[in-house]
């Protein structure tokens, strides 16, 4: 997917932590890039080759080859064929930055032996190309566009097989410098014909299809100019044992000014004509949908994630007609994790923990940090949005529920439940109550609700619920009558 960028950004992301301004392109500049991207790398690999930098004529060549990573592991375990260097060109441009290119193709084959017998895989692209401009002053793409035709990969073991495909793909990745410390990163891209098997499972044989699947990711206020020197102070004393009391004053110094690491982060992935053919037949939706938000790591953050699938269609003859005709014609889940205290968390750590240790926190400090990322030892749950449409009913719920882990049995929830159609909803349960008896049961009580409803407007009824830790209910502020 969005592999080849993300290898060449962590390859080139050590470059330099400065601008590097055009210049003649030189052996000695050659190697001061090779020295710079091998510096965290043990000596073997160094003088093995696995990055190397040469000048050209007007370009740098830069060749990872994976090969000698296989070679250092030095175990029969794992064997893998047709393994070969990769090379991007690194242009120098007027305005310190590196025009970034590269072409190249895969074609891995290999095994793996472990207890349970041999395990083989393949991974294979016709083509990938990549085009970008690299800054490195915030070591990432400012933008860059990566293409591929025809994505495979294939899993053998044993117990069950896996192959999966994609036809053709394309990615767009831009970073736009908001002040001196922060990014506003997005992503987007698109993924053709995607296919996968799985046979040999629990499930028999299972065949997973989509026409497309649309992606689109963003990240506003990332904090990178200290994050980065976060990584390269972790980079720069992982070998050591403990911390010098400098060195653990200053890891606090950096944990504080990460805060809050981004201000937004948005998620969303969207497979339309999907299709998963079982032993039981093919089941297939116009549109299956994916997404998640989350603003940072904050005194209240708030992590939402959400599904949604539009015009399922189940296969023939596996759901009696009188259920064919019940199914929503789009249905969503939406909800969050809210007022999650985990910049309170974080602020903890730094005060109180003795990074010179090889156990910064105690087991009782340690559990402080899991009450403050719950304040009260509650935990929010959020319902933007859950509902069902379909001809015959249109039903959405929205509220919030409180739950304690530490209290199991204490919780609460304040949610409203509104629906359109009603009358429509119990007259297709009524008619069709003969052929399925719980049908007629659901009419008789959504009858019954209707008279504890309230008139939402626009020939909608309304039910506000509430669930005290009680246990008792009210429905729009009138208790039960058994609980009166």
């Amino acid at each position: 997917m969005r592999r080849q960028i993300l290898m060449a950004s962590a390859a080139l992301a050590l470059v330099s932590a400065s601008p590097a301004f055009a210049q003649e392109i030189s052996p000695t500049e050659a190697e001061s890039i090779q020295q710079r991207l091998t510096r965290y790398l043990p000596r073997e690999m160094i003088d093995a080759g696995l990055v190397t930098v040469k000048a050209a004529s007007s370009f740098y060549e830069l060749r990872f080859n994976p090969a000698v990573l296989l070679d250092k592991a030095k175990t029969g375990a794992v064997k893998l064929e047709g393994l070969k260097p990769m090379t991007a060109y690194l242009r120098p441009m007027p305005e310190g930055t590196y025009r970034i290119e590269a072409n190249d193709s895969l074609d891995i084959k290999g095994s793996v032996d472990i207890a349970d017998g041999k395990n083989s895989f393949s991974y294979v692209v016709d083509s990938m190309k990549l085009d970008g401009i690299y800054d490195p002053e915030i070591l990432y793409f400012t933008s860059a566009d990566w293409s591929a035709r025809r994505l495979a990969f294939s899993s053998t073991s044993p117990k069950e097989s896996v192959t999966a495909s994609f036809g053709e793909t394309a990615m767009r990745v831009e970073a736009e410098k908001k002040d001196a410390g922060t990014l506003d990163i997005s992503s987007t891209g698109v993924m053709k014909a995607f296919a996968e098997t799985i046979t040999g499972g629990p499930s028999g044989r299972v065949d997973i299809g989509a026409d497309t699947v649309d992606i689109d990711v963003s990240m506003d206020g990332a904090r990178y100019k200290v994050v980065q020197d976060l990584v390269f102070f972790v980079l720069d004393n992982m070998d050591k044992d403990k911390l010098e009391a400098a060195d653990a004053t200053r890891l606090k110094d950096l944990l504080r000014a990460s805060l809050p690491v981004f201000d937004n982060l948005t998620e969303t992935i969207k497979a339309s004509n999907v299709t998963v053919g079982t032993e039981k037949g093919t089941f297939g939706a116009e549109t299956v949908s994916y997404n998640l938000a989350m603003n940072g790591i904050a005194h209240s953050t708030r992590f939402g994630f959400g599904f949604g699938v539009e015009k399922p269609k189940p296969p023939a003859g596996v759901l009696p007609a009188a259920y064919e005709g019940a199914l929503p014609e789009r249905a969503t889940f939406k909800a969050a994790v809210a007022d999650l205290d985990l910049a309170g968390a974080v602020t903890y750590l730094i005060e109180h923990a003795d990074f010179t240790k090889p156990e910064p926190l105690t087991e009782e400090q340690n559990k402080e940090i899991g009450r403050i990322i719950l304040p009260g030892g509650a935990m929010t749950v959020e319902f933007e949005d859950v509902s069902a449409v379909s001809p015959i009913y249109d039903v959405h719920l929205a509220g919030k529920m409180l739950v304690y882990p530490e209290d199991k049995d204490r919780h609460s929830a304040d949610v409203t439940i509104t629906m359109r159609s009603f009358d429509k909803t119990v007259a297709y349960l009524q008619q069709n109550a003969a052929a399925v008896p719980q049908f007629g049961q659901a009419a008789f009580g959504l009858l019954m609700m209707k008279g504890l409803a309230r008139d939402a407007g626009d020939g909608a009824q309304a039910w506000d619920l509430t669930v005290g830790e009680d246990g008792k209910v009210l429905i729009n502020g009138r208790p039960l009558p058994f609980q009166q």
